[in-house]
This record gives structure tokens, C-alpha cells and sequence, in this order.
């Protein structure tokens, strides 16, 4: 019992010597926070000084006096200096200011200028100049954690007052919205114990971040600590203490065994005191549950650690398989955590805000789980989300669209989603596709929200896709909806449901008439079928034309759709008419494709005999095998291939590398003195059937060193033309990535409208003047043509910032410069095979007349359209029964019974 007293006694010790310590920690906060409001304080203690015993002769104290006199003096000088040069700092400063303001008036989305207008905010000195920078950044753009910060720590050190200490209050949970941020829970988490609703702030610190994988400890620790030095035993702290230990063991996170320990220690020292009694069955049911969950998870969390900062590609992607696991394990508070971290750092990638989207539709849709926090993040709707993310991907035509279906599903007015629309327009996307493809989802909405019987709509409809057409037109001009979808609609609508015949076959006419259009069989057969509801004449004269279009890219299917039409609809001169002109056509194209087969079986035929002639030399008659001779030969001076002949050995890849893009005309002679840097053993060009280069070879060079040093020549300008330089490793994971960063590069510039004769040397020496250079680099064709665009990086960030701001929009020989942070656009992902194909739907790319026509080239058309119409792979659900085999024509038919 003594040995149990003694045991409990130490522990109470610990305690108190933990709370002190807590005390201390506070303490001292306040301290730090106070001092940093006065940060101009006596540099030397006098009363120190002269009490000292060293000093206490009176000798001592004159010489004192008569030095501090001087010390005092020289201060004050020093002072008087600083004070001027701190006012002209801050008047150039000012002076900055009021500029940028002025130019962001009409640059709303310069992201980099408000950064710089923040900054130099703080350099004016003036608190209103802070406050108003903040405000027009966070209105247009959300703020980044360290920016928030920033700005908060400037209004903490000056909140003393209830309602001041509010606004700070207010401050954390507007930054909480922009962004999940640990270092802001941190800041929001001390700063909380000033707050009039502590406890409100820390529960939702805990609900959030006490989720995060790594961090949930050391909040529900700080939380602890805030209990022991805020709350008495009275104040039932035991209780809450408890609560906290049983909330962190529900969900897995890094050092939950540490917990755990730590709770049964603590319960088993106080239970006699305690009046809440544990099911420790339950608790450790729990606890061994997500123990097995971290296990699961663990492997994710830790390879997002390993990533760089600016890996965003490899972050989503490890992110999206993170979700899709977590998804079948974790609740779904801690799976929302999880997409709020991944937007947070990955925030710039449109397809990670549309995921996060889908699944909070997706709760919604089927009611939020119980004990859903009231809080941010919990509490956000779809809608909330979609703009946040439009405050970050302003420049996604997937997230304008996704927030008009969001805006009708929620019954909102056409006034509101036309809100969009216009919000959309003001964007400032760089080119024309994504304007044509949010205007072509806000027609189709007006479309389904139009009353066929009422005039007025209807003309209001039309009103529309002129305008949309007119301001493409005008911002955008030639490269303008090149493929006229947006007339194509408007064709079909007057076709159907506007019931103005005569307009929809103008509109298609000048649909057909238009870039490339006259060479797409599917248009064609999608103009006559239109057309047929109105004139079958009209309809003949359609398929006449098609078939007399140049460079048609299936004729064949046009011919068999205009048989099958005259079979139907027309007589017996009509459908002989068709029949010889389809005749013509239909004989051209089998002898083009008869020509372009014997072609390839020629070829198999000469390699045949090239690979055999060694044989038949032996066995034929030497009458027959001297003419054989003289074909092989003829052959062999015709083919100059000799390297199919030879064996590659493939242990000296590694001292190989691949030239590309060179000029037709050059030799391996001048390729070396070329390249007289680099220490090459042999250089081969790979040449065509009548000896001329085509354009690329190999290169094999003396030690790896010197593969290196040749692949960082990559690009190099050779005869007017860059060369490209590879690996030609077999393994696809050792070959060369590409040399330069997807990312954004905050330290290198994109240069464009430059003078066609401007040099590397001239860049430099314009540039140089903000900072050190570190490369230049001119964009060149793959035909040597410079276009026009330039690279410049800089050794450092901010030297890119101040040339940005300096250069951009400037002229060079009458060549207004772009300059701006290089922010190379995402690289496509690879799309799975088109599923248009397996229904004979012919893509946008021209067929040859001679190539093979679809299988199923004529499908009915509402099947097409409906296939077409759907946006995603899982359309390809109504071509697929339940088991998985395809379709078959009863099923078809089905189809178009609906």
C-alpha cells in the first residue's frame, strides 16, 4: 500500500511539474506577444550600470556620465538617419503602391501583382494599406496559408480589445476556408485561450485536424495541456480529458499506441476520483480497428511525403488511389480531410476540385453521416466547393459547366446561371475551346428550359446562339469554333424543335462550308438526314455534293446511304442516276485500294527475296543466277539498309543515343565536326528506300560521361534545325524524362512576341538587369523556325518577379513583349481507346480514300447522337449488356423503341 501511495505521489508530482511547466509555456506566450508590440527598448540597462560595484567610485560615475552622454548623442544621430532613410523607403514604397493599384484595375487575374502588392503594403508601414492589399487579393484569389499569416500576426499584435480579439477570431476562420492548413491550426490553436468560445474553437481544431494521419497526436496533446491549465478538477476536466483520449483512438493516425498508454495510465491512477466509468471492451475494439485501418493507409501517407513540393502530378495521382482505398475503411469525416488536403496541395489541378465535388454530391444526395460537424469544412455544400475551386482554376471550362448543372439541379433563375456564364466569359481563357464548350452547356440549358409553343422563348433561344456565335467571332475570330459545333446545334434545333427548316439548312450550309467539314462523311450523312424532313430533292442534291467533295474521307459510306435513300424515297431514274454516279466513285476507290495493296505486297515480296538470296544462289542454274544477282543487287543499291542485316548488340545501349529532327541533306562526316564535343566512336544514319536520310540516326559515343554531356545538349541548333537527343535504352523506365519542368517555375520567365532576329546574347543582356541569369533559351520548329517565344531562367524567384513586373507589355523593334511566370499548361492523360470506333462512328481525323471502311458505318442516327452526346466512358454502359458481351441488333432495336 505504502509502495502504491509512493508510486501515486510521483505521478501527482509529474503532473504538477507538467502544469507548471504549461504555466511557463502561456506565460511566456504573453510575454513574447506583448514584447512584440514594443519593439524599441532601451539597449542598456542603466540602473545596472550604476549599481554596479565596479562603478561605484565617483571617478567611475563621472567617466559613466560623460560616455553615456556620448552614447546618448551618438543615438540620437543614428537614429535621425535611420528615421530618414526608413521615410524615404517607405515613401518609394507607397509610391509602388498606389501603381499597382492602378493596374490591377484593369488586370483583375494578375495573381503575381497582388502578391507584390501585398508586400509592398507592409513596406509603406501603413495598417490601411495592409488591410486593403489583403482584401482585393482574398477577393479575387485565396490566400495562401503563409500569406494568412502573415496578415493575422500583424492584426494580433495590435488586438487588445474584446471586439479586436474578435476580428482575429474571424480572420483564422476565413484563412481555415481557403485552405487546410496544419500551421494555421497551430497559430488558431494558441491563439484560442483569448477567445470567448475556447472550447467551441478547439472542437473544431479536433474535429478537423485531429483526423490528419501524422498530426492528430499533437493536437489532442496540446488540447490536453490547454485542459490542465485552463480547467480545474471542479470544472469536470477529468471528463473532457477522458472525452479527448476516446475521440483520438477512433481514428487511425501515426503514435496511436503512445495514446493508448498513456490513456490506461492515466485512467488506472484516477479511476477512484473519476465519475465516468470506461468499457475498456469497446475502447479497444475501436482502437485495434484503427490500428488495422493505419496499416492500410500508412503506405499512402508516407509516399505523399517523399514527393517534392512542386510534384503536383504524382500527388494526385497517389492521392486519388488514397481515396479510392480510403473510401472502403475510414469514415467519412476522415475521408473528407483527405480531399481537403489534397486540394490544398494540389489546389491548381481542376480534375482533384471536380473529384472532391462528385463525392460531396454524392453525400448530400443520400443525407450528410450523424455527428456531421457544424463547421468548416463539414458544412460545405457542392456549390461551395465549385467556387472554391473557381477561385483557383478560374481558367477550367469543366468547373464553369459543372456549376450551371449544379445551379439547375438546385432550381436556381436563369439570371443566376447566366452569372456564370458572363463570370466565365471575364476569365481570360487563352484559347477558344473552352469558351465554345461552356457557351455550347449554357445554349443546352436554355434549351431545356425553352417552351417549344412560345414565340417569344423561342426567339430568345435563337437571339442566343447569335450572340454566341457573334462574340466568338470577335474575340477569337477564324479560330473560332473551327468545327462550327455551336451551328451545327442551332442547325439541329431548327431542324426539330424551333421548326424553321429553311434556317436550319442555311445554318448548314455554312456548317459545310466551313475549315475542313466538307471532308466528314459523317456531317454529310447527318446534313441529308436532316434535310430529308423537309425536301428529298434537297437531300439528293446533298449527297451529290458530298460525293463530289475533295478529299472525302469514306466516299463509300456516302454512296451506300444515298442507294439506301433512293431505294426508299426515290424512283426508278432517280436511283439509277445515283447508282452510276456511285458507280464511278465506288470503282476509284477499289482501284486506289487495290493499288495501295499491291504496293505493300510488292515490298514483302523484295524483302523476301533479299532475305533468300544467299540460298538461291547455291541452287539455281548459274544462267538464272546471274540475273538473280543483278536483282538482288539492284535491290540492295535501291533499299541502302543495310542495318536490318546487321545484328544490334544491346549491351553497348548504354553508350548509345538517338539523333532526330536532322537535315535530309547532312552526312555522318559533318554530324561529327558538328558535335566536336562530344568523344564519338561511330555515327550511322538510317536511310530510305533510294539512299536520301530520313532525318535521324544513332550515335555512339566512348564512355557514359559523354552520354550525359549529350543528352543535356538536347535541342541543340544544328543546320538551322534544333536536335532532338534520346536514350535509346530498352527499358522505358531508364530512358530520358523530359528535360524540363510541367511544373510551375517560379524562377523562370515565358517570353513571347519576340522579334524574329532577336539572340540569346540580347535577352541576356536585357534581362540581366534584375538579376543572374542561370539560361536563355529560344524556341525553335521542328524545321528551325524560331517561334518567336523564349525562356529565361533566373538563379532565384525574385529576380523573375521584378523582371515580370518591368518588362511585361513592354516593346522590343515594335514587338510588344508577353513576360510571365513560366506555368507550362497540364499534360494530358493518357485516354483510354475511343469507343466511337467500335460503333464505326468515324473520328475527326481524315480517313484515306483507299482505307478500309467501318464495319458498322451506318448506325441509326439516334443511336449515334445519343452515344455522342454523353461525356464519359461510361456511355459506353448502353452499348454493353449487364454481362458484359456486346449488344446485340434485338437489343438495338429495343433502343429505338424508347
Amino acid at each position: 500500500m505504502a509502495s502504491s501511495d509512493t508510486g501515486k505521489e510521483e505521478i501527482d508530482e509529474a503532473e504538477e511539474e507538467a502544469l507548471l511547466k504549461s504555466d511557463d509555456d502561456y506565460d511566456m506566450r504573453e510575454v513574447s506577444e506583448q514584447s512584440s508590440i514594443n519593439l524599441e527598448g532601451p539597449l542598456i540597462d542603466e540602473d545596472f550600470l550604476i549599481n554596479d560595484s565596479s562603478k561605484s567610485q565617483s571617478n567611475a560615475k563621472s567617466d559613466f556620465t560623460s560616455n553615456n552622454k556620448v552614447m546618448s548623442e551618438r543615438k540620437e544621430s543614428e537614429s535621425d538617419i535611420s528615421s530618414d532613410n526608413e521615410d524615404d523607403a517607405e515613401g518609394e514604397a507607397l509610391k509602388q503602391y498606389e501603381d499597382l493599384v492602378a493596374e490591377l484595375e484593369s488586370e483583375k487575374y494578375a495573381y503575381d501583382k497582388y502578391v507584390r502588392l501585398c508586400d509592398l503594403s507592409h513596406a509603406t508601414g501603413d495598417l490601411d494599406n495592409i488591410r486593403k492589399a489583403y482584401k482585393s487579393f482574398s477577393e479575387v484569389y485565396p490566400l495562401t496559408a503563409e500569406l494568412w499569416l502573415r496578415y493575422i500576426n500583424v492584426e494580433l499584435k495590435l488586438a487588445q480589445s474584446p471586439n479586436e480579439i474578435e476580428k482575429v477570431e474571424t480572420l483564422f476562420k476565413r484563412a481555415f476556408q481557403d485552405y487546410y492548413s496544419c500551421d494555421l491550426a497551430e497559430n488558431f490553436a494558441s491563439f484560442a485561450p483569448r477567445c470567448k468560445d475556447a472550447d467551441m474553437i478547439w472542437k473544431q481544431i479536433l474535429s478537423t485536424y485531429g483526423l490528419h494521419c501524422f498530426q492528430s497526436r499533437y493536437y489532442f496533446q496540446m488540447y490536453r495541456k490547454y485542459l490542465k491549465v485552463f480547467y480545474s478538477i471542479e470544472d469536470n476536466q477529468n471528463d473532457s480529458y477522458i472525452e479527448s483520449f476516446l475521440t483520438e483512438l477512433r481514428h487511425p493516425h501515426v503514435d496511436m499506441e503512445e495514446s493508448f498508454i498513456e490513456f490506461r495510465v492515466f485512467y488506472e491512477w484516477n479511476k477512484e476520483t473519476l465519475s465516468q466509468k470506461i468499457k475498456w471492451e469497446d475502447v479497444e475494439r475501436r482502437y485495434f480497428r484503427a490500428k488495422e485501418q493505419l496499416q492500410k493507409i500508412l503506405p499512402f501517407e508516407e509516399k505523399l511525403k517523399t514527393y517534392a513540393e512542386h510534384a503536383y502530378r504524382e500527388k494526385v495521382d497517389t492521392y486519388f488511389e488514397y481515396i479510392e482505398a480510403a473510401d472502403k475503411l475510414l469514415d467519412e469525416n476522415v475521408l473528407q480531410t483527405i480531399y481537403e488536403r489534397m486540394v490544398a496541395e494540389c489546389c491548381l489541378k481542376a480534375d482533384c476540385w471536380l473529384k472532391y465535388i462528385k463525392f460531396i454530391e454524392y453525400r448530400d444526395e443520400y443525407g450528410p453521416p450523424d455527428g456531421l460537424p457544424a463547421f468548416h469544412p463539414f458544412n460545405q455544400t457542392a456549390d461551395d466547393i465549385n467556387k472554391r475551386a473557381l477561385r483557383n482554376c478560374s481558367w477550367s471550362p469543366e468547373l464553369y459547366i459543372k456549376r450551371m448543372r449544379l445551379f439547375e439541379k438546385m432550381g436556381k433563375t436563369k439570371e443566376e446561371i447566366q452569372e456564370i456564364l458572363e463570370g466565365a466569359m471575364a476569365a481570360g481563357f487563352q484559347t477558344p475551346e473552352p469558351a465554345v464548350l461552356i457557351w455550347l452547356e449554357y445554349l443546352t440549358y436554355l434549351r431545356r428550359h425553352t417552351e417549344r409553343g412560345n414565340e417569344n422563348e423561342c426567339d430568345t433561344l435563337r437571339k442566343t446562339f447569335n450572340l454566341a456565335w457573334t462574340i466568338l467571332g470577335q474575340q477569337w475570330g477564324v479560330l473560332a469554333d473551327c468545327n462550327c459545333e455551336i451551328l451545327q446545334f442551332w442547325g439541329r434545333l431548327e431542324y426539330g424543335p424551333l421548326q424553321d427548316s429553311k434556317r436550319g439548312k442555311e445554318l448548314w450550309t455554312t456548317v459545310m462550308e466551313s475549315s475542313d467539314n466538307a471532308s466528314k462523311s459523317g456531317l454529310w450523312i447527318e446534313f441529308a438526314s436532316l434535310e430529308m424532313r423537309r425536301d428529298l430533292e434537297s437531300t439528293r442534291n446533298i449527297f451529290s455534293k458530298a460525293l463530289r467533295s475533295v478529299n472525302l474521307d469514306n466516299p463509300s459510306v456516302i454512296s451506300s446511304a444515298w442507294e439506301r435513300f433512293e431505294r426508299c424515297n426515290g424512283t426508278a431514274k432517280t436511283l439509277e442516276n445515283c447508282l452510276k454516279e456511285c458507280h464511278g466513285i465506288n470503282k476509284n476507290v477499289s482501284l486506289k485500294l487495290s493499288q495501295h495493296k499491291s504496293n505493300i505486297k510488292s515490298k514483302k515480296e523484295v524483302k523476301s527475296v533479299k532475305r533468300k538470296a544467299s540460298p538461291l544462289r547455291d541452287e539455281l542454274p548459274p544462267k538464272h543466277s546471274r540475273n538473280l544477282d543483278a536483282e538482288v543487287n539492284s535491290c540492295e543499291k535501291r533499299t541502302f539498309k543495310d542495318h536490318e542485316d546487321q545484328t544490334i548488340d544491346i549491351s553497348k545501349d548504354h553508350l548509345r543515343i538517338f539523333l532526330s529532327n536532322l537535315d535530309y541533306n547532312i552526312s555522318e562526316e559533318q554530324i561529327r565536326a558538328e558535335l566536336i564535343e562530344l568523344k564519338i566512336v561511330n555515327v550511322e544514319l538510317i536511310r530510305s528506300a533510294n539512299g536520301r536520310s530520313r532525318g535521324f540516326g544513332y550515335a555512339e559515343l566512348i564512355n557514359e560521361d559523354e552520354v550525359e554531356k549529350a543528352l543535356a545538349m538536347d535541342r541543340k541548333i544544328l543546320h538551322g534545325r534544333p536536335l532532338y537527343i534520346s536514350s535509346v535504352l530498352r527499358d522505358k523506365q531508364q530512358r530520358q524524362k523530359f528535360k524540363y519542368s510541367v511544373e510551375i517555375e517560379p524562377q523562370k520567365l515565358f517570353v513571347k512576341g519576340l522579334p524574329p532576329d532577336v539572340t540569346e546574347q540580347e535577352l541576356k543582356d536585357i534581362f540581366a538587369a534584375f538579376g543572374n541569369i542561370k539560361d536563355v533559351r529560344l524556341v525553335h520548329h521542328k524545321s528551325g523556325k524560331f517561334k518567336n517565344i523564349a525562356y529565361i531562367e533566373y538563379e532565384d524567384a525574385s529576380s523573375a518577379g521584378k523582371a515580370v513586373l518591368a518588362l511585361d507589355k513592354t516593346k522590343l523593334r515594335d514587338h510588344l513583349l508577353s513576360v510571365a511566370i513560366s506555368a507550362p499548361p497540364p499534360k494530358p492523360t493518357t485516354s483510354p481507346s475511343n469507343p466511337m470506333k467500335s460503333l464505326g462512328i468515324i473520328p475527326h481525323k481524315q480517313r484515306k480514300a483507299f482505307d478500309q471502311k467501318p464495319r458498322m458505318s451506318l448506325i441509326p442516327n439516334a443511336v449515334r447522337k445519343n452515344f455522342q452526346s454523353q461525356n464519359a466512358p461510361n456511355s459506353l454502359n448502353t452499348l454493353i449488356n449487364h454481362n458484359g458481351a456486346p449488344k446485340t441488333n434485338e437489343d438495338f432495336r429495343n433502343l429505338l423503341k424508347r
